[in-house]
């Protein structure tokens, strides 16, 4: 099928869409529990007429079959929880066309629209003569990505039943382009991350007496001087790599010397050794100095290096080629690198994968703010392109499917990526 007309039926798929998107989006629901989310899409695929399984805290995995002439498989993933946050009701320049009616979760990472996108392109690929795919495609709606690490039990599913996939497609919309456009590139494209959360405990006591007492917060200090001279005396310049203390609770009235401190941050990398070197050097620091100031330490959370998405090499090309076949070579942009984490980072390190992003910024809207403020919002008008782009990988992937991608994927199990990343097993909300 050409491009041109992949565009005309993901414009007139458009309307569909963008009924889902706001749909969900006035019911967001957070990350790991997106219970009526994942009953609205079982619905839609029911629809449809499509197969799926409902993986229990993981999501749905649908499949469209093709003609047979070719054994290979593409997995087109979308995720569906949204974050636990309050929405603000404008953007920049007035009031949304719809808000979350869930004032502790809203979609402010846009992953109302990667659903909806997915279905858009379901329905599209459903009613194709099967002749027009070569494969199978799996439509994956992935739940908890927002720290809810749900694709652990996606991934028990796909190696339990020993699911062939060949490889994987993934958008991400972008505040920062403007509708119409997409990024794509080869090799790294969202960072590994390593997480901590630890609480130190000293004496608690009089303010007027801090020699009987045991304040922790001159431990922290400790802890936060020495930090910053990991990046430059122990990680190389050319490995990319922040971190963040994200939150520091200590204390409760100015004459009382507290018995504990907790804080909570994040480092953000692309190469896992370098992320690894963080986490090692983070520790001996919190131990040192705990030990020097007589403090008790409490590692809450201290999980990672966590895998960063690397999009494979041919899998970009394919991707890019897709969408320039539709929209000419301008529809590329560059963008600064970014550090965000992602969850297809399981995908992308047992597949051959590429995740792109997708423009939805316009400026007369208001719609500029970035992902995970409560002013975000995105242009509707981007959705048929990311519906295209979805279609674009599936036609021109099976035209070469015959051809390998070479890949060496991790070699072990979904059990042995927890351990090598210190990640405990993700909490179940559903009822088995």
């Amino acid at each position: 099928m050409k491009g041109v007309d992949l565009v005309r039926l993901s414009r007139e798929m458009s309307g569909y869409a963008v009924d889902v998107r706001r749909y969900l989006h006035v019911h967001a629901e957070p990350t790991s529990r997106e219970f009526e989310t994942v009953r609205f899409i079982r619905c839609e695929l029911e629809k449809i007429g499509l197969k799926y399984v409902n993986i229990p805290d993981g999501g749905v995995l649908a499949e469209i079959d093709g003609d047979g002439s070719s054994h290979s498989s593409i997995l087109l993933r979308a995720d569906c929880d949204a974050l636990e946050m309050t929405e603000a009701p404008d953007n920049a320049a007035g009031k949304k066309i719809c808000i979350s009616s869930n004032p502790n979760a809203a979609h402010m990472c846009g992953h109302d629209s990667h659903t909806a996108i997915l279905l858009g392109a379901a329905r599209i690929l459903a009613k194709m003569p099967p002749n027009s795919i070569r494969g199978k495609v799996y439509l994956l709606f992935e739940r908890g990505e927002e720290g809810g690490n749900c694709i652990y039990y996606v991934m028990k599913y796909i190696q339990l039943h020993k699911l062939r996939i060949d490889s994987c497609f993934a958008l991400h919309v972008e505040p920062d382009l403007p509708v119409g456009t997409f990024w794509i590139r080869e090799g790294p494209a969202n960072a590994g991350n390593v997480n901590f959360e630890i609480r130190l405990y000293g004496k608690g006591g009089h303010g007027s007496r801090p020699d009987l007492a045991n304040n922790p917060l001159d431990c922290f200090v400790a802890v936060l001087n020495q930090l910053k001279d990991v990046r430059y005396k122990y990680i190389a310049p050319n490995d990319l790599i922040t971190y963040n203390i994200g939150s520091v609770h200590c204390g409760t009235r100015r004459n009382i010397v507290p018995d504990m401190l907790e804080f909570s941050g994040t480092a953000r990398f692309y190469n896992v050794e370098a992320g690894g070197i963080f986490k090692k050097k983070l520790r001996d620091i919190v131990d040192k100095c705990a030990d020097f100031y007589d403090c008790v330490v409490e590692y809450r959370v201290f999980s990672g290096p966590g895998l960063s998405v690397v999009n494979n090499r041919e899998a970009a090309r394919i991707a890019a080629d897709a969408v320039t076949e539709m929209y000419g070579n301008g529809c590329l942009k560059d963008l600064p690198i970014s550090l965000g984490s992602e969850s297809f980072a399981m995908l992308s390190n047992y597949y051959p994968s590429v995740m792109i992003r997708l423009g939805v910024r316009n400026e007369e809207r208001g719609m500029t703010a970035g992902l995970h403020s409560s002013h975000f919002d995105l242009d509707e008008d981007a959705i048929p392109y990311g519906i295209s782009a979805h279609l674009a990988y599936v036609m021109k992937y099976m035209s070469v499917a015959d051809r390998a991608i070479p890949f060496e994927g991790f070699a072990g199990d979904v059990d042995a990526v927890l351990k090598l990343t210190n990640r405990p097993v993700p909490k179940r909300y559903d009822t088995m």
